[in-house]
């Protein structure tokens, strides 16, 4: 099956329409409804299902499965032309990431502006979401690496690269009722009795170990980004509750806490697809990183690098 068929499979879908889609790949709408159709038979299936006197096109589960393939099947082309870009013409080509939506901020001022000022010819996409997205978008081949803020699913599906620690923390505004500035800590018991705002990815944690020293804690809301969580304690209406790195400064206004009678073990990780080349643009961000952030390396770089390539 010809590439350009699944491109334009990947532009109907993306687009919505046969009509938006023609105007993206300027191909013409019935050489477009022929392709669909050469890739139905090719594949024995229907892939899409339009409804008379709609415009909205529905995906079949056949379709949805060939959508996720034809994204990694193009992603592999794309891959081949910007490492023979990179050999042609220096570091070249596009880093494709898969970040948690609590760690992009961090992870361009810590590792992607020096990177950039090391290799300028070099663009970034920057996918942010949560777990199971991340894990859907390294999958598809979207992106080559995931920096992530809670472990995994479909662990056997992935390799961990780095990892670095990260505390739970209780985070207060400077002037919040609750605050006791003459410790550093917070224990669960102190914590479960004020109005608490927990990151999505942290909140079954708390619960668990609440739930182990039998405490119940008072969750006024739960948000799937960092900054959202933040915003209730900026606002001094509760204390968040969120993986802090040692160090991490979040602005004068805000306090932070350890909460010190925890059992998580908390990281931060960088991860791969098991078993799947990396782009030439990718091997040297890991070499950069590995050199740049103190991280524990958790996979043998050496081997994981190709020499020829750097």
């Amino acid at each position: 099956m010809e590439l350009e068929s699944y491109r334009n499979f990947l532009a109907i879908i993306e687009a919505g329409s046969f009509t938006g889609a023609a105007e993206c790949v300027h191909v013409a709408q019935p050489a477009l409804s022929k392709q669909l159709k050469t890739l139905e038979n090719f594949f024995g299936a229907k892939l899409i299902i339009t409804t008379r006197g709609s415009r909205q096109l529905i995906l079949t589960e056949a379709g949805r499965i060939l959508y996720q393939k034809a994204k990694y099947i193009c992603s592999l082309e794309d891959l081949a032309r910007n490492e023979i870009d990179n050999i042609i013409g220096g570091a070249v080509g596009t880093l494709r990431i898969s970040a948690a939506n609590s760690r992009s901020s961090l992870f361009i001022s810590t590792s992607l502006k020096d990177f950039c000022q090391l290799y300028p010819k070099v663009t970034y996409e920057i996918y942010e979401g949560g777990i199971a997205e991340q894990a859907q978008q390294l999958l598809n081949g979207i992106t080559e690496l995931g920096i992530l803020s809670v472990p995994i699913t479909h662990e056997d599906s992935f390799e961990v690269l780095f990892q670095r620690r990260e505390e739970l923390s209780a985070v207060f505004h400077k002037e919040a009722v609750w605050l006791d500035n003459t410790t550093s800590d917070i224990t669960l018991k102190e914590l479960s009795e004020m109005p608490l705002s927990v990151s999505a990815g942290c909140c079954d944690l708390l619960k668990k170990c609440c739930a182990e020293n039998a405490l119940s804690p008072q969750i006024l809301s739960v948000s799937t980004t960092r900054n959202t969580t933040l915003q209730w304690a900026y606002e001094k209406t509760a204390v968040a509750v969120v993986p802090i790195e040692p160090g991490e400064f979040l602005g004068s206004d805000l306090v932070t806490k350890r909460i010190s009678d925890t059992t998580i073990d908390l990281f931060k990780t960088v991860v791969k697809v098991k078993d799947r080349p990396l782009s030439v643009i990718a091997q040297k961000f890991l070499k950069f990183y590995s050199q740049k952030r103190n991280s524990q390396q958790v996979c043998d770089l050496k081997k994981l690098l190709s020499s020829r390539n750097l």
